[in-house]
C-alpha cells in the first residue's frame, strides 16, 4: 500500500514535504552518529524518480536527502560530513544494493554493514513462494486425492506460520500441529 493511501496524504503533498525537508538539511553535519540507515524513496511512483535518504537510526532523524540514488552523489554528501563523523559510525543498515555496501566499506571502515530487515524479509518471501509453487506443482500431479488435499493444505497454510509474528499464531500453530509436508 502506498504511503499516500495509508496516510491520506497525496503523492504531490509528500513530494512537496520532501523538497521542503531537503532545504532544511543542506549543510548540516550530524552529531554523535553511531547507526546510519541508507535507503531510497520514490518521489513519483512508477517514474523511476528516486532520491537517497540518510537516516540517524538511533534518533529516527532524517540527516540528508540526496537528489540522486547514485554512489557518487551519496559519497559527496557523506564526505561533506567529514572523516571524523564517518569513522565514528558503528553500523550502517542498507538494502541489498551492492553500491551501498561498497560505499560503506570505502568510507566507514569501522562500520558493520547490516541488511535492512524489510529487504531481507522480501527476499525470504520471494524464495518461499518459489518453493511453495514448485511443491504445489509436484503435489498436483499426485494420484491419491486424500494425500494431495492434505499436502495442498500444508503448503497453503504453512506460509502464514513461517512469516507471521509469533504473537499472532494460535497455540496449535506454535506447537507445529498444523499439517506439515512429509
Amino acid at each position: 500500500m502506498a504511503p499516500a493511501i495509508r496516510t491520506g496524504v497525496s503523492e504531490s503533498e509528500i513530494e512537496t514535504m520532501l523538497k521542503e525537508l531537503k532545504k532544511t538539511l543542506v549543510g548540516q553535519k550530524p552529531q554523535e552518529l553511531k547507526r546510519l540507515g541508507i535507503d531510497e524513496i520514490s518521489l513519483r511512483k512508477g517514474q523511476g524518480n528516486y532520491c537517497a535518504i540518510l537516516v540517524d537510526l538511533d534518533n529516527s532523524q532524517v540527516l540528508a536527502l540526496v537528489p540522486e540514488r547514485t554512489q557518487s552523489a551519496i559519497e559527496k554528501v557523506l564526505m561533506s560530513w567529514g572523516i571524523d563523523v564517518l569513522s565514528d559510525i558503528e553500523e550502517v543498515s542498507i538494502d541489498l544494493w551492492r553500491p551501498y555496501k561498497s560505499l560503506v566499506e570505502k568510507l566507514m571502515p569501522n562500520a558493520e554493514v547490516v541488511a535492512d530487515i524489510f529487504h531481507v524479509m522480501h527476499q525470504v518471501q520471494e524464495e518461499l513462494d518459489i518453493g511453495r509453487k514448485q511443491a504445489k506443482k509436484e503435489v498436483n500431479n499426485m494420484k491419491d486425492s486424500e494425500k494431495k488435499t492434505a499436502k495442498i493444505k500444508a503448503i497453503t497454510h504453512g506460509k502464514y506460520v513461517l512469516l507471521a509474528n509469533s504473537d499472532n499464531l494460535t497455540e496449535a500453530q506454535k506447537m507445529g500441529s498444523i499439517p506439515v509436508l512429509p
